[in-house]
């Protein structure tokens, strides 16, 4: 999982790769360091989906950009647009089986 560490070098992730998972989260967040293992399990089984980390205590402007007021939240985008956002509640079922249908398409 790539860290980025700015607006920029999100939206530049975002609009050069494909198929795209963004995983925001904070320093000492319990439920983001709980939830961040079971994300990369979930990814080395896709190896469709290029993943980047966001930690939003290093990029305040990150929640008016990205629309984050709650961590952690995970959004995917295919192509550049955003087909997935999960926030707080992260539902690893629903979010395998939407990355398996969505890899159909790259």
């Amino acid at each position: 999982m790539d860290n980025l560490n700015s607006i920029d070098d999100i939206k530049y992730f975002v609009k050069e790769k494909k198929f795209v998972m963004l995983y925001f989260s904070s320093d000492g967040c319990n439920v983001c360091d709980d939830v961040l293992p079971r994300i990369e399990g979930l990814l080395n089984k896709n190896s469709k989906v290029v993943s980047g980390h966001v930690e939003v205590q290093n990029i305040p402007s990150v929640a008016s950009v990205f629309g984050v007021f709650t961590i952690p939240t995970i959004i995917i985008y295919l192509e550049g647009k955003e087909i997935v956002r999960q926030s707080r509640y992260i539902n690893f079922i629903e979010l395998k089986e939407k990355i398996q249908r969505f890899s159909e398409f790259v």
